[in-house]
């Protein structure tokens, strides 16, 4: 898998460059590129209610700030973050956690919302799901695609790559594909400093009161962005988002070569 991360890596570096990028320091020299976000035409795939601020929230801030156009695509409705089971229970919090991600978003400055609604922990590619996602896609015109990468431990992270791939199957949509972590650490070949928005992405993250109840998602991921940081050198950086960022069509084979869907059901 390293060996084939590594290829698309060096796959990625022309197309990467082309976009604004700069060559990194130290350890990553050979392989990873810092970028500045700008004003690209942006679809953000989440497959729960918080996984774009966590995975991704500095980064979409950015953005922001350079006039991109962002719209969010939440996969699943939230039903299964913490209820109890009962129906009723669920059918409240899907509206609590919209709730939430209407705030969050709003403190980011990410202004276009969209919800699927597919059941939460039962994520997979179904045909109307696939189709709802083509019209927004082709409604859109993403140049980038943030997505949780297919290797991710949680199913319905794993489950929105083979969802996205056969939305985009036989269109002429040919965005880049930036693959976000949360779970899982990456093998990354793209980092964005964070700092400017580090305060802005902490409160976006707050505003998902009902998932820190149990677990503080803010600790564990600034602990990640913090250690990030160590790829930018010469630049003052505290705070990092990582990525592997590969082309639409490149991303389809790196995902079948680990085995499609089959893989993601390991």
């Amino acid at each position: 898998m390293r060996r084939l991360l590594t290829h698309f890596t060096h796959v990625a570096r022309p197309y990467l460059r082309s976009y604004g990028l700069l060559q990194t320091a130290k350890v990553f020299n050979r392989s990873a590129l810092v970028w500045d976000p700008g004003p690209e035409r942006v679809v953000v795939l989440a497959p729960h209610m918080d996984d774009e601020t966590i995975g991704c929230g500095g980064s979409l801030a950015r953005h922001v700030s350079q006039g991109a156009q962002i719209d969010v695509v939440f996969l699943t409705d939230g039903r299964r973050g913490g209820s109890s089971g009962d129906r009723r229970a669920e059918q409240e919090l899907i509206q609590v956690r919209r709730r939430e991600a209407q705030a969050a978003l709003q403190i980011l400055g990410v202004q276009h919302l969209h919800c699927l609604d597919l059941v939460d922990g039962e994520l997979h590619s179904e045909p109307a799901a696939v189709a709802r996602l083509r019209e927004l896609l082709l409604a859109t015109r993403p140049e980038l695609i943030y997505l949780p990468c297919f290797l991710e431990e949680h199913p319905d992270h794993r489950a929105a790559s083979q969802l996205l791939l056969d939305a985009t199957a036989g269109t002429a949509l040919a965005p880049r594909c930036q693959c976000y972590e949360i779970w899982t650490p990456l093998f990354p070949n793209c980092f964005v400093n964070i700092d400017s928005v580090l305060e802005q992405k902490k409160a976006a993250v707050l505003e998902y009161r009902s998932q820190l109840d149990g677990s503080d998602y803010l600790h564990t991921q600034l602990g990640l962005n913090a250690y990030r940081s160590t790829a930018i050198v010469n630049a003052g950086c505290r705070y990092a988002e990582a990525f592997l960022s590969v082309p639409l069509a490149q991303y389809r084979e790196l995902f079948e070569a680990y085995g499609g869907s089959q893989g993601t059901r390991q």
